[in-house]
């Protein structure tokens, strides 16, 4: 429980620090605004402290999820950022494909990985998972 409080502050931290970052970028830019900018603290907030809270400790997949995220926030900072500055690049669309395959990535494999733990239980007559079987393979058992 700890680690995935943990992760989840570090996700709020990032929110909040998106949400200042906007703010300031704002405050700087006479008056002109972003949607991207603006929005920008949602994606850690709602793709990261969530999952971080309800699915626990670093489950399978995390990594690509964490890197999907990143992508999408990063992404939407600088498209703010360009229509700020009253222009726009063809590429920035990039960031926000990139992100959402590493989370639908992410996502894929921890579903897979949970269903390859529930038949590996279901076929050694286990009914709840222990924890020592959850990165278990059935080759790996003597």
């Amino acid at each position: 429980m700890w680690r995935s409080s943990k992760t989840a502050l570090c996700y709020v931290l990032i929110a909040l620090f998106c949400a200042l970052f906007a703010w300031v970028y704002e405050h700087f830019s006479h008056g002109v605004w972003s949607f991207s900018m603006v929005f920008a603290f949602v994606y850690p907030l709602l793709l990261g402290t969530l999952p971080a809270l309800l699915l626990g400790a670093s489950p399978a997949g995390a990594g690509l999820w964490r890197a999907g995220v990143a992508a999408l926030t990063v992404g939407s900072l600088l498209r703010g950022a360009l229509e700020i500055y009253g222009t726009g690049h063809h590429l920035t669309w990039v960031y926000g494909a990139l992100g959402a395959g590493l989370c639908a990535a992410g996502g894929l494999h921890f579903i897979f990985d949970v269903l390859r733990v529930s038949r590996y239980n279901k076929a050694k007559g286990n009914l709840h998972a222990k924890e020592e079987n959850i990165h278990a393979y059935p080759d790996d058992q003597p």
